[in-house]
């Protein structure tokens, strides 16, 4: 027998059947006997569990978590590239803060000098000395924290960019040395808002996500629907049978046909010839008054669509809220850039003065050191708030949905584990 199941709701069954029969009983009219039997059998659902819509929803739930998942791989690459992108920033920002740093030390230590310089001289009380000896001491103890925190920030971003971490003695012994420095454009062009969700809606894994799972709902609620319908089934079967043998001698009047004369082959021969045919069919109906329990579970199920599709609502209004808010930060960061590096510009030219002043006698140590700490402040500002805008940005990237394109990051080489391109240095690279 072989059976096929119909993804329409029923199956179809072929049997063949074969009857050997030998006795020593003399009033056979044929004896031995073969009597082969082919039947095709259809059994066929028209109400509930009727249509491939129904009967292929598990197919088609699981073809669509595939697609679950690399959407769910791509969002955890999305956000792992984000953190990294965060941690390089980080670590770019404070190897330029270091520079400041060590930029202040060697204008403290160069005050320094001249102070003493300027006391050798008779110029300058001796008392001055401490103030700058103090000035200079601030300064080197800020280059200090100021290493350490590159180092830290290079452990951090060591372990998030290798398998193995800092137990790696090669890796832990490594110098990571940033070939970017955060640039902010002159402007943001930034597309309308309306562009940017419509953008994003298209992009974003976590909205693939939903949509599928949307799907994957309404598919698996068509069983709970169909469950609520009564059962009606068709059946049909027909069947072809053949009978041969030997003739035994009997009274004339019961002698068996010549026709029947024979064996496996004369029996399939009538089989094939359809000389003996057996039609048969019913139609059965099953209904259950009051089918509270499929009615309840139908019910449960569609309250379940509604509330996931309120869920997914919500999610696109927040998607909308989180798109402008970044816009706004990064307006914000842009703003704050500006007049940190005004501020800068101002500390600057106060202290070229201050200067000025300190060496033609009208200004004081302690007034130029003010002046010079104000600078170290302002110049720390200036590199906060790019840092600021540089997360702003990949906040930016990250809400669209655009930051493993705009970093050239390959799903496929993720998945891999591989990425099969060149890494190459960037054109503006310092003596390249």
């Amino acid at each position: 027998a072989v059976q096929q199941g119909l993804l329409t709701g029923g199956y179809l069954q072929v049997s063949a059947n074969e009857y050997f029969l030998e006795e020593n009983a003399p009033s056979n009219a044929l004896n031995p006997s073969v009597a082969p039997v082919v039947q095709v059998f259809l059994r066929h659902n028209l109400l509930q569990g009727f249509g491939t819509g129904v009967n292929g929803r598990f197919i088609r739930v699981a073809k669509k978590n595939v697609g679950l998942a690399d959407e769910t791989f791509r969002s955890q690459l999305l956000n792992t590239v984000s953190s990294v992108l965060n941690a390089y920033w980080d670590l770019v920002s404070d190897n330029e803060d270091l520079r400041t740093k060590q930029g202040n030390l060697a204008v403290a230590q160069k005050f320094y000098d001249d102070t003493k310089t300027q006391i050798g001289l008779g110029v300058l009380a001796r008392v001055e000395i401490y103030r700058a000896e103090g000035e200079l001491h601030t300064r080197r103890r800020d280059a200090v924290v100021a290493e350490t925190a590159v180092r830290q920030q290079e452990n951090l971003l060591k372990n998030m960019i290798s398998l193995n971490g800092l137990a790696d003695p090669l890796l832990d012994a490594a110098t990571i040395v940033p070939l970017d420095s955060i640039e902010i454009p002159a402007q943001e062009d930034l597309p309308p808002l309306r562009e940017l969700v419509a953008h994003a809606l298209a992009k974003r894994p976590d909205v693939a996500i939903d949509n599928i799972t949307a799907e994957t709902e309404k598919i698996s609620a068509a069983g709970t629907r169909n469950g609520i319908l009564p059962s009606l089934q068709v059946l049909t079967a027909i069947s072809a049978n053949g009978l041969a043998g030997r003739r035994t001698p009997q009274p004339p009047d019961s002698e068996a046909d010549p026709y029947f004369e024979g064996g496996l082959g004369t029996a399939l021969g009538q089989i094939f010839r359809n000389n003996f045919p057996t039609q048969r069919g019913a139609v059965l109906f099953q209904g259950e008054i009051h089918n509270h329990l499929a009615q309840g579970d139908y019910g449960i199920d569609q309250l379940q669509l509604r509330q996931n599709d309120l869920i997914r609502r919500r999610n696109r209004n927040q998607l909308v809220v989180d798109i402008s808010n970044q816009m706004v930060a990064l307006k914000q960061a842009r703003a704050r850039y500006a007049a940190a590096v005004d501020a800068k510009k101002l500390q600057e030219e106060l202290l070229e003065k201050e200067q000025q002043r300190f060496s033609l006698g009208a200004s004081t140590i302690n007034d130029v050191i003010t002046v010079q700490r104000s600078l170290a402040d302002a110049q720390s500002t200036e590199i906060a708030a790019k840092t600021i805008y540089s997360h702003a940005r990949v906040s930016l990237d990250q809400v669209l949905g655009d930051t493993l394109e705009k970093n050239h990051v390959s799903v496929e080489d993720a998945r891999s584990g591989r990425v099969e391109r060149a890494s190459s240095l960037p054109a503006n690279t310092p003596g390249r």
